[in-house]
């Protein structure tokens, strides 16, 4: 595209906005105790204490900045919008490149390990940040006139990368889903950590029968948030816009429960880790519009992408929400490649970046030969 035009970003953070945040968490107001078990009932009060207290008090903003800003950071206005990406370019650019995607409570500092790791392997790696999410604008229609896919495809052609592999899990394995049906003439394949509903649920195996049940009783015991956020997210998105410990408070429970931690966060993540996400949704104040996707799959509906016989490669974590077996993703994809990773959860860019960098590479590598 010859029009198009990058620009280099760095965060930064006005200290007015660091004194505010201290301020409103110092004023948080909490509810009252309910005689339950931890986390029974939703955020467990001691954790979330303990990380707001941290976040006054420990937490140094300004370091993490530093290192958010070392890492090759660009905006580029792309349909009409301004999309945040790193760029992340192997020494030696020997494999093909990718974007990778993430998904909700996800941002793109979630990514940066994996990025790295496949660079290191000698991939030329972007990774933007989704529509609404931190530093990307929101769609200023409804529905968005440049479906996401549709950004991610002119950005990589901005770029120069004509030919390119895409990955993504929970969102931004739709997205990715859509990218390679859309444009399979650039899109030499896809890497999913989920796979979208199939259509067809006749003569389900054993196998696949067990997981949809497994995925109705996970909606119905934790997929609230699902919900809430597909029909009502303006009504969220005032009270988590406005205090931080909220906002901590409704992401700080999925870190938890789709985490390979065996209900205890710390062994997963650092109070850093966690703090550096909820951070740059706050001082971004992006909270809300990261609703968006939820809200516009149900009220903008649109077709779903035929996949037809695009190179797929599905990798399913053992703690993710939802583990779909083989013949279940076949039903919609023209599956060559399917890994069941050891460990790691919904986050697995965070958790697991070694396996599922091996894992993408490894696909990589049948398309380049």
């Amino acid at each position: 595209m010859s029009t198009f035009e990058a620009a280099e970003f760095a965060v930064a953070v006005p200290e007015d906005d660091i004194a505010d945040l201290r301020r409103r968490l110092l004023a948080t107001r909490w509810p009252r105790p309910w005689p339950e078990p931890a986390w029974l009932a939703g955020t467990d009060r001691a954790v979330l204490a303990h990380l707001v207290d941290y976040w006054v008090h420990g937490f140094d903003w300004r370091r993490h900045e530093r290192r958010l800003n070392a890492e090759p950071q660009w905006t580029a206005t792309v349909g009409g919008q301004r999309v945040h990406f790193l760029h992340v370019r192997a020494q030696e650019p020997t494999g093909i490149p990718m974007i990778l995607t993430n998904g909700w409570p996800s941002t793109f500092a979630e990514m940066i390990p994996l990025a790295h790791r496949l660079a290191g392997l000698g991939h030329d790696v972007v990774v933007p940040s989704l529509p609404g999410f931190t530093f990307s604008d929101q769609s200023a229609e409804a529905p968005a006139a440049t479906p996401t896919h549709e950004l991610w495809h002119r950005l990589m052609s901005g770029l120069g990368h004509d030919r390119y592999l895409a990955h993504g899990g929970d969102l931004g394995a739709g997205i990715t889903s859509r990218l390679g049906a859309a444009h399979p003439e650039a899109v030499a394949g896809i890497h999913l950590m989920a796979v979208t509903p199939a259509v067809d649920h006749s003569d389900l195996t054993a196998a696949e029968a067990a997981y949809l049940s497994g995925i109705e009783s996970w909606t119905g015991d934790g997929g609230a948030y699902q919900h809430q956020q597909q029909t009502r997210p303006l009504t969220l998105a005032y009270g988590l816009s406005d205090s931080p410990a909220g906002l901590l408070a409704w992401v700080l429970e999925k870190y938890r429960a789709w985490s390979d931690c065996g209900g205890d966060i710390t062994t997963r993540w650092t109070d850093d880790e966690i703090l550096v996400h909820a951070s740059l949704y706050w001082f971004t104040n992006t909270i809300g519009t990261s609703f968006r996707p939820y809200f516009d799959h149900l009220a903008h509906p649109s077709p779903r992408p035929a996949m037809g016989d695009l190179p797929t490669a599905v990798a399913v974590l053992p703690y993710d929400i939802s583990v779909p077996p083989r013949e279940y993703a076949e039903r919609t994809y023209h599956v060559v490649r399917y890994t069941r990773l050891e460990r790691g959860g919904h986050f697995a860019p965070h958790e697991e970046p070694d396996a599922l960098a091996r894992d993408i590479h490894e696909f990589a590598t049948t398309l380049r030969d």
